[in-house]
């Protein structure tokens, strides 16, 4: 049997403490080539585009020359990371410590490992979720797609006296919610996933229609919400009620391992997920599925240049000052 990846030298090729020892000014340096990488680093302005931009003496600032222009900006402006507190340093441990997270980081064990607090860590770790979650935009899947559901959070706690308890077998429970997923076959396989109220045929059809193209094959189990995709792809089913795979790869035995490490995930590093963050949550974790055997010096700087390349976060801005949007979440209604 062969080594696991995450016990070989080239999983561990950008130790944390490597980027601990960074100066604040490579730190900077990073950042510049990570945001601007066709032009080795050197300013391009966001607003017009223009390649030749001279430094300011205060602030690490930058100013536009074209005349009609004459932006002032810096290599966060417009970015998840506009208006920044921390040092450049201290974002880059941040996404450092996440990417060495093989299910995901808790906010609380990076606020106690950088000494920062807990509100600082984890909206800093939502950026970056947001920035993975963009990704999915353009994904077409190819080959062999599995697709499934998993029942995901409503936990009730029950009442500690037998006479107080509720029996909640018949009753909805708003809280619980389904992750749907489609994935590839295959070690370069990806995987796209959707937040929905429940297993239907409406999500599962959309899901498909949208991040499949219509030369796969679509493997999916036995439930009604996967009827009607015959109508947009090949589609073979297994049943679980008799078997939980048969002959020639007939099986959603690669969605149901993604499935189980988000379990994982929840229930050993994060414990909870709110229903309006759950999409991103989801979206890290396939993420990570997709690049679970490389090196953590690719999922670092892959999401360094996603969070530089996304826009501000309207729903992240000013989080904690009131000005995050009220009344929403991620879970698509159709």
């Amino acid at each position: 049997m062969g080594q696991h990846f995450l016990l070989s030298k080239d999983a561990r090729d950008l130790p944390l403490q490597k980027v601990m020892r960074m100066t604040e000014p490579g730190a900077y340096r990073l950042f510049k080539r990570a945001r601007w990488p066709l032009t080795n680093g050197e300013p391009v302005c966001p607003e017009c585009g223009n390649v030749r931009c001279y430094e300011l003496a205060r602030g690490r600032r930058f100013k536009c020359s074209f005349k009609e222009c004459k932006k002032e900006f810096t290599v966060t402006s417009g970015t998840l990371f506009a208006s920044r507190k921390l040092m450049f340093r201290q974002i880059l441990a941040i996404i450092a410590m996440s990417a060495n997270g093989a299910k995901g980081k808790a906010a609380l064990q990076v606020a106690r490992e950088l000494g920062v607090q807990n509100k600082t860590a984890w909206l800093n770790l939502m950026k970056l979720r947001e920035a993975l979650a963009a990704r999915r935009g353009n994904m077409l899947l190819d080959g062999e797609v599995e697709i499934d559901g998993m029942y995901l959070l409503g936990f009730v706690r029950q009442e500690n006296r037998k006479e107080d308890r509720v029996d909640r077998r018949t009753i909805e429970t708003p809280q619980r919610v389904v992750v749907m997923a489609v994935r590839e076959r295959g070690w370069r396989g990806q995987t796209v996933t959707r937040v929905t109220q429940s297993e239907n045929a409406n999500c599962a059809w959309d899901l498909v229609k949208s991040h499949v193209s219509r030369e796969a094959h679509v493997y999916a189990d036995e439930h009604l919400a996967y009827d009607e995709l015959c109508g947009l792809n090949p589609l073979t089913r297994v049943n679980h009620s008799k078997a939980f795979s048969h002959g020639e790869g007939v099986s959603t035995n690669i969605i149901e391992s993604f499935f189980s490490r988000v379990r994982r995930s929840y229930r050993g590093i994060h414990h909870r997920f709110s229903v309006k963050y759950l999409d991103w949550y989801a979206a890290e974790l396939a993420w990570r599925e997709d690049l679970r055997r490389k090196g953590n010096r690719r999922l670092t700087m892959e999401m360094l240049v996603r969070s530089l390349m996304h826009p501000t976060s309207r729903n992240l801005c000013g989080y904690f000052q009131g000005n995050k949007p009220k009344d929403f979440d991620f879970v698509w209604r159709g």
